[in-house]
């Protein structure tokens, strides 16, 4: 009878290694048309996923915060219990059509995150800041100033205390009348 037992154990086991939840991947490619990407499993280079939505922390119709992501980025990626076919087409109540569950390409990825060999870039307790890399753009919005900083690739930019005044530094300053285009 423990033989059974034992069997059965071991069958539930196997069932459950399967049941994916979060799993850390490399982005392979990326469409930054569709937001969608194909990503390897950090753990098996061989096990690809492809038409991987790409989450972000601010997603709404025509707005919304678009992060840098290139092929060979990590990142995280959760698998959903329901098939995210039906659900990632459209706003509101989407009941599942299905009763598969926690299946490997039913994901979506959250892509970079803080490796323990990568240098964060500098900030404050409650400073957003868009960083994008050495000889790059920087964008810094204070929470508790109401400032903001914005500098580009060579160091130059403009810089608010969050009270209407404003520093610019410059090599030159064009003023043009009207809308950007």
């Amino acid at each position: 009878m423990t033989g059974n037992v034992d069997t059965f154990k071991q069958a539930v086991r196997s069932e459950i290694r399967g049941i994916y939840t979060i799993t850390f991947v490399r982005i392979e490619e990326i469409d930054e048309e569709t937001r969608r990407a194909v990503v390897s499993l950090k753990s098996d280079s061989d096990i690809l996923i492809d038409n991987v939505p790409v989450a972000s922390p601010f997603a709404r119709d025509g707005a919304g915060m678009i992060t840098p992501v290139e092929s060979g980025d990590e990142g995280l990626v959760m698998h959903a219990q329901e098939p995210l076919a039906k659900q990632i087409q459209q706003r509101g109540e989407q009941p599942s059509e299905s009763d598969r569950r926690f299946q490997l390409e039913d994901a979506v990825l959250l892509p970079l995150l803080w490796l323990d060999e990568d240098t964060i870039p500098e900030h404050g307790a409650n400073e957003f800041v868009v960083d994008l890399g050495e000889g790059a753009p920087t964008m810094r919005l204070n929470g508790e100033t109401g400032g903001f900083q914005l500098v580009d690739g060579s160091g130059h930019g403009i810089v608010s205390d969050g009270e209407g005044n404003f520093t610019w530094h410059a090599q030159s300053v064009d003023v043009k009348e009207g809308p950007i285009n």
